[in-house]
């Protein structure tokens, strides 16, 4: 399944940065997941790795809104307590999360949230 999310993933970007070439590097990822030894989890951790953050978080802000931050989820799949934890600390500083399982749902949440 991941290996679907993944591919979820690779598409947003890839529509962002062919409809928003001038603000591409405004949104990104932040390598949280996968496996690792512990002593890369170690290093890692104290390094600012955090459970539960978002897959893409996109720093641009809209009229209502300081950034907004995208949890991909494919099928069935629900959030981690540790995402819902993360969903509620982003609105609580004013950005707005979503949670997107496919491309036009995508590509609907973010050309809404520019235009709010």
């Amino acid at each position: 399944m991941r290996h679907v999310e993944d591919t979820l993933q690779k598409s947003c970007v890839a529509w962002w940065d062919w409809t928003h070439p001038r603000l591409s590097h405004l949104l990104f990822h932040v390598p949280n997941g996968g496996k690792r030894n512990l002593k890369e989890a170690a290093k890692f951790k104290a390094m600012g790795v955090r459970p539960g953050v978002s897959d893409l978080i996109l720093l641009v802000p809209s009229r209502t809104y300081h950034f907004i931050c995208y949890e991909l989820k494919i099928g069935k799949n629900t959030q981690t307590d540790n995402q819902r934890l993360f969903q509620y600390l982003v609105t609580q500083q004013g950005g707005k999360y979503v949670v997107v399982r496919s491309l036009d749902q995508f590509i609907e949440e973010t050309n809404q949230y520019l235009e709010s």
